[in-house]
């Protein structure tokens, strides 16, 4: 049975309240999940963040490692339900009244094997359709992950591959959308059915300025997320999913998308044309 695992901070009773209306909205069942307020987590998640000193062992901001670490959390908790798949949601959403259905259909068309399925990230490079959706909507393989982890299905397989050891030096949002890194089978939804953000961060509210951080902070991300090792493991793993030719039409497609815009075109379309590639 599909339900929902909502992250929540318990300082934010405002927001549990809102989603649970929405969840009520669309029928849809949950079960809330405490967030990590910065580092004060559970103490089988620290060695995913913390030295044996008990400080960040990467560039993350506490915010960022309390973000994280909710989302470890919930991995741990859909793994320990039983459950072959749950709802991940952050408490910031706007769900739309087919969510239930929607899902029931893109479970019956995903493939064998997958991880995640991203339900709030509005495409910005081009995507290959694998499956059609009702109300106008694709089952959909990314030439590039978009950004956001507001709202996502994830499988029993994805959370053990999002539980694996080792320290972790990336905010949440910029792991996910790297699943080379975690080798994360990763399909989306276009046009995203799900709007997030639609409160101010408070999970990622907290931060290090004022403790000379900031800019070894900034230095540490550019160097990881700019790697030669990166970018090769990133188009490597394009061509495995797309092919070649697929890798190729969607930079064309992505660029001419995004001439586009600059030239005023496109402006109220849910997703550009030109970004979707029937396979």
């Amino acid at each position: 049975m599909l339900g929902a695992l909502l992250i929540n901070l318990d300082r934010d009773p405002e927001r549990h309240s809102h989603m649970a209306a929405e969840f009520e909205r669309i029928g849809l069942p949950y079960t809330r999940i405490p967030a990590v307020l910065g580092l004060g987590m559970p103490g089988w998640v620290k060695p995913y963040f913390l030295d044996a000193s008990g400080n960040i062992a990467s560039g993350l901001k506490a915010g960022e490692v309390g973000c994280y670490a909710s989302h470890l959390v919930v991995a741990k908790h859909l793994i320990d339900s039983g459950r072959a798949y749950a709802l991940i949601c952050e408490d910031d959403l706007t769900l739309p009244d087919d969510l239930v259905p929607l899902l029931e259909s893109a479970l019956g068309r995903l493939p064998a094997g997958w991880d995640i399925l991203r339900l709030s990230n509005p495409p910005k490079a081009a995507y290959s359709v694998i499956a059609d959706l009702p109300a106008g909507r694709d089952l959909v393989l990314y030439s590039r992950v978009p950004n956001n982890t507001g709202c996502h299905l994830l499988s029993r397989s994805g959370a053990e591959k999002l539980l694996a050891p080792g320290v972790r030096s990336l905010q949440i949002d910029e792991h996910l959308r790297r699943p080379w890194r975690l080798e994360m089978e990763t399909y989306g939804i276009a046009p995203a059915p799900v709007i997030s953000n639609i409160f101010d961060s408070t999970i990622d509210a907290i931060s290090d300025r004022g403790l000379g951080l900031e800019s070894w902070v900034a230095k540490t991300r550019r160097r990881d997320l700019g790697s030669p090792a990166d970018w090769l493991r990133q188009i490597i793993w394009q061509v495995g999913h797309l092919g070649v030719p697929g890798v190729l039409s969607a930079f064309v497609r992505t660029h001419l998308a995004s001439l586009g815009k600059r030239r005023g075109q496109g402006k109220t379309a849910k997703v550009d044309p030109l970004l979707r590639m029937k396979a």
